[in-house]
């Protein structure tokens, strides 16, 4: 259940004069909200086969191109490089991945499936099927195709709009 409905924050907290900000009609709040409510969901579907949300994120990204370097991984997966390399070492300890230096770049470290990473493919993509779908049973298909479109496009206009920075916060 989303909670927040009714409380409102003032001008002067970053809302607008003279308009309340409802967190729970924020797109900000639903759409973090309900991240969380299916990362949640997959956990727990991932947990049942001994594989973990951090590893799920990987796995997808070397199953569709295997070989990947760890920094381009970590970019794609939006997480800091420190934690893709916690992700990886525990990876790479239960057999899933394993790390071959750049025979162009030696300061670059790919990552490529063992046949254990690979085998994980076909039982664990229908959890994510699942996820998806116990998320917009509610929804037609028409709904469906409309929801992602409008995430499609609320990502591209932040991906378009300039940096904003924070107070004490540097270019660095």
């Amino acid at each position: 259940m989303v909670e927040g409905r009714g409380r409102s924050v003032r001008a002067g907290d970053g809302a607008p004069v003279g308009e309340p900000f409802v967190i729970g009609e924020s797109v900000g709040y639903l759409v973090n909200f309900l991240a969380k409510a299916m990362a949640r969901e997959l956990s727990g579907r991932l947990a049942a086969r001994g594989a973990s949300l951090g590893q799920w994120g990987v796995l997808l990204f070397l199953w569709a191109q295997d070989g990947r370097s760890q920094g381009k991984l970590a970019r794609l997966v939006a997480i800091e490089d420190a934690t893709m390399v916690r992700t990886v070492d525990r990876m790479e300890r239960d057999g899933l991945v394993r790390r071959e230096r750049d025979a162009q770049d030696r300061r670059r470290v790919n990552l490529f499936l063992t046949e254990e990473g690979r085998g994980l493919r076909d039982p664990l993509v229908p959890y994510a099927v699942a996820t998806n779908e116990s998320a917009t049973r509610a929804l037609t298909g028409a709904e469906q195709e409309q929801a992602k479109d409008l995430m499609r496009r609320m990502i591209s206009a932040l991906d378009a709009a300039p940096m904003v920075r924070g107070k004490g916060e540097d270019d660095s």
